[in-house]
């Protein structure tokens, strides 16, 4: 029966969590990458670096399935059912651990001094209890490894990533298998298992082939073989053939210059030319984007630590330092693992200038959770959780105390981070992307910046469910990166035409120094904006208005608020009486501003209304302005820009 409940515990860990995440998931598009990520698995071309080869057969296959749905449900229910893996052999980690510190704490309670004269009938009486204590003693391990399991599913950043497409939720499940290999070298290193170790070795190179973070195992791995070596030399060195089987997960990376062979639409770095992979791995082509700014350590630190009480729901950070304690008293090789994995984690990720930082961060979030049951033994028994063994009436009596505890921080965890990461209704940006298309005329271009909005998702739509393909949507700061010239020159040649003497200008510096390449980039973006302004109407995100680096290129041109965009037009154009008149007709659902994106589209949405109700009321054009002023309301009500507009249309018509 125990044994039966261990695998039942384990499978509902797994099934909380996946039903909690299938309650949160995005219907549609999300932000940032989402958009990008359903498009390139869909067409099989070539992610942004690292490139993800192993995320991009997956999603390939699960994109291309016969089942109903539209591919982004499905791709954001692949990334919820790989979480659930996670916490899965998250759980069996856990019970691996906690039998380990069990079985240290009995041999602790041998060494103690015992009476020498123990009375006959106290030996007998502890007999039975001591076989019931062992009994419940499992039940305690597999109770305790459950909540483990399921607080870990419900941080903030494991549970945000199990809801949309994103490479990390599936890096979370080989963050999970490679701990758990871990410890199963750790708590029998005196007794090496060569088929442990192939496991290991074998799932780091697979865990490669789909993120980078794998190599901030490299420090903890050196010393789980200089452990290794000290218990064994001799089988130590017999492992080294093995490492050979890091190349079949390596290998998959074969997968993305046999996709950019075809030159798809989304080709990043052109791997067609092989001698491109190494830069693409390295992330060569973020470092070339246009304006980029350098990764800013103390700015990340800070932040780490300033949220990472809300990734545990802030109860949980007191079980977390009781956990790694005890830890330390009883096991200290995976508490000096831990350190490593911790520091090296940091320094590494503190580094980078990435909007999805906190995710860089998955393999502390996930030891920190694997100390919170053992920081619950420690803190229960008053810092002496051998009375577990000692005591005839321990682990039984403590079950309903254990369970109690559990239930409450997990339930208050669910809580805690719900509001954040319920995304069942978000359609921010679906109704934003789909609203600014929908409303453009025929082969229109929009000219955008950002890469977390309209941008990324209009590619999806594009691509896969083929809305206004007629639209050509450009990212301005991709035209610094020569594939990005190079997929213009394919799929829009008359395009390329305009631009080609000053791209090929700046092709010829493109490996020089900022300083030498800015003036030639500055004459490619304007020649690329002049000569698509010459034969299109031409449309802009409202970041390309706003940035400071970008404004300069539209000082001699007027920007007409025209629904969710601005329209390039000369000065002296006269009033138009059909500006925005599409966006009228769009689709805006209301949705809780509580992250950094969904509040820049709540003030985004009313406010370009706003805008092109406003342009029509400086016309004279009150009917209109009205009813851009009503849709911005409709969407927020509490708009005061809006209301005081209206409120000014109506005195005037008096």
């Amino acid at each position: 029966m125990k044994s039966n409940l261990k695998h039942i515990l384990a499978a509902l860990s797994g099934i909380v969590c996946l039903v909690i995440y299938i309650l949160t998931l995005h219907p549609a598009v999300g932000f940032i990458d989402s958009g990008e990520l359903a498009a390139v698995v869909y067409t099989f071309g070539v992610p942004h670096p690292t490139g993800y080869p192993l995320f991009l057969l997956m999603g390939y296959i699960v994109s291309h399935l016969p089942i109903g749905g539209s591919v982004i449900y499905r791709l954001n229910l692949l990334s919820a059912i790989e979480t659930m893996a996670a916490v899965i052999v998250m759980y069996y980690s856990v019970v691996l651990l906690l039998n380990y510190i069990f079985s240290k704490l009995s041999l602790n309670a041998a060494k103690k001094p015992h009476s020498r004269n123990p009375k006959k009938n106290e030996v007998q009486n502890s007999l039975p209890q001591v076989k019931r204590s062992a009994g419940d003693l499992a039940g305690l391990i597999y109770s305790l490894s459950f909540i483990s399991a399921v607080l870990f599913g419900l941080t903030k950043t494991v549970w945000y990533d199990a809801t949309q497409i994103e490479v990390y939720a599936l890096h979370s499940l080989f963050i999970s298998v490679l701990v758990y290999y871990s410890l199963k070298i750790l708590t029998a290193i005196n007794v090496p298992s060569k088929k442990t170790w192939i496991f290991l070795i074998l799932f780091t190179g697979i865990s490669a082939a789909n993120h980078s973070t794998t190599v901030y195992f490299i420090p903890a791995f050196i010393y789980l073989i200089f452990l290794q070596y000290k218990s064994d030399a001799a089988f130590t060195k017999r492992l080294i053939p093995y490492s050979l089987l890091l190349l079949p997960g390596l290998m998959l990376y074969s997968l993305l210059v046999v996709a950019s062979s075809s030159q798809p639409y989304l080709n990043w770095s052109d791997l067609s030319d092989i001698s491109n992979l190494p830069g693409h791995l390295r992330g060569t082509e973020f470092s070339q984007l246009m304006f980029s700014s350098t990764a800013k350590f103390s700015d990340n630190a800070s932040a780490f630590f300033k949220n990472l009480p809300g990734e545990f729901a802030i109860v949980m950070l007191p079980f977390i330092g009781a956990g790694f304690i005890l830890i330390w008293k009883t096991f200290r090789s995976f508490s000096i693992y831990i350190y490593l994995c911790i520091l090296f984690t940091l320094i590494y990720s503190f580094n980078y200038n990435t909007i999805e930082i906190s995710s860089f961060y998955l393999l502390v979030f996930y030891l920190f959770s694997m100390l919170v049951p053992v920081g619950i033994l420690y803190t229960l028994y008053f810092g002496n959780p051998g009375k577990v063994l000692n005591d005839p009436k321990e682990p039984g009596s403590s079950m309903p105390k254990i369970i109690a505890a559990g239930l409450i921080l997990v339930v208050f965890a669910a809580g805690y981070n719900y509001k954040d990461n319920d995304n069942s209704a978000n359609y921010a940006n679906e109704d934003f992307t789909l609203s600014a298309l929908n409303s453009l005329p025929q082969n229109s271009v929009v000219i955008a910046y950002d890469w977390a909005y309209l941008y990324s998702a209009s590619i999806y739509y594009q691509l896969v469910e083929k809305i206004r393909p007629d639209v050509k949507v450009f990212n301005i700061k991709f035209l610094s990166a020569s594939w990005y010239l190079k997929t213009i020159s394919k799929y829009y040649p008359e395009l390329y035409a305009l631009i080609k003497p000053e791209a090929e200008e700046y092709i010829k510096v493109y490996n020089e120094s900022e300083k030498i390449r800015a003036p030639k980039l500055t004459a490619l973006v304007s020649a690329f904006i002049e000569g698509v302004y010459s034969h299109y109407p031409v449309f802009i995100t409202i970041d390309m208005v706003l940035g400071r680096e970008t404004k300069q290129f539209f000082e001699r041109y007027m920007l007409k608020p025209d629904g969710m965009l601005y329209k390039m037009e000369p000065k002296t154009q006269p009033y138009d009486i059909n500006a925005g008149s599409g966006a009228l007709n769009g689709k805006f659902r209301k949705f809780e501003p509580n992250s950094t994106h969904k509040r820049n589209l709540f003030k985004v949405i009313p406010g370009m209304l706003f805008e092109t109700g406003y342009y029509h009321y400086n016309n004279k054009n009150y009917e209109l302005s009205l009813k851009f002023l009503d849709k911005a309301l409709e969407f927020d009500p509490a708009f005061r820009d809006a209301l005081n507009l209206k409120a000014k249309i109506t005195q005037e018509r008096k």
